[in-house]
């Protein structure tokens, strides 16, 4: 099962780099927790996706990258994140990086996200 989670971990963040929402939305259970220290919490498939929609269309050239992707157990997996995006309404250049935990049911959909960012960013 750990290496299927670090393919759907992988799958997960490869729909996210290609702004793949169809694929992105197949992998939340409908009531699936999303909790960032930017956003706070979000709660169900539909203001998850919403959420989402919403940044992409603010940072549309976002580039992301794991550092590491991990099987910590329990249905889990950690990465080590960063990103570099440009915010459409001040053109502003984001560079963030953070740990990035996902839970999965035993069924393989993703039931919660926990971001965090960390700081400062490495260049």
């Amino acid at each position: 099962m750990a290496k299927d989670l670090l393919k759907l971990a992988q799958k997960y963040h490869d729909a996210i780099n290609a702004f793949d929402f169809a694929t992105i939305e197949s992998m939340f259970a409908e009531d699936a927790e999303y909790h960032s220290s930017g956003i706070g919490g979000l709660y169900g498939r539909s203001a998850i996706m919403a959420a989402m929609k919403a940044y992409f269309n603010e940072f549309s050239d976002q580039v992301s990258s794991d550092d590491s992707l991990e099987d910590i157990g329990n249905n889990t997996i950690r990465s080590k994140w960063r990103l570099t995006a440009t915010t459409k309404s001040s053109g502003r250049v984001v560079k963030r990086q953070g740990i990035e935990t996902v839970h999965f049911t035993p069924k393989g959909l993703i039931s919660l996200v926990e971001v965090e960012d960390v700081l400062p960013v490495k260049e």
